[in-house]
């Protein structure tokens, strides 16, 4: 498991090899100079690491560490089996009124 401590340590990376000061990436994330600080101490949320990377245009990192999980064959013909493949002939209720005419109306 990667600690905040470390999380910060790449984002600080990050942010020095592109070149940007802490000032000019909290300008360009819209986020305070404290909130980079913070970040690059291990001590913010999830959500300012991940706007803080996308500033970076490092999001990459993030969609990497949870990828998308695949269906397994097994899991995508059991989905296909509810799937409805057509309506029925007719619904209850228009069988009860089939015959228009016998309504007094």
């Amino acid at each position: 498991m990667v600690s905040s401590i470390v999380i910060g340590e790449r984002i600080k990376q990050y942010r020095l090899n592109q070149n940007f000061s802490q000032e000019s990436l909290a300008e360009l994330a819209g986020l305070s100079r404290t909130a980079i600080v913070n970040a690059e101490k291990g001590k913010s949320g999830l959500d300012t690491y991940i706007t803080i990377m996308r500033a970076l245009g490092r999001i990459d990192v993030f969609e990497s560490a949870f990828p998308e999980e695949s269906v397994s064959p097994v899991q995508m013909v059991e989905r296909n089996k509810r799937k409805r493949q057509r309506a029925s002939s007719k619904p209850k209720r228009m069988k009860e009124y089939s015959n228009i005419e016998d309504l007094d109306w």
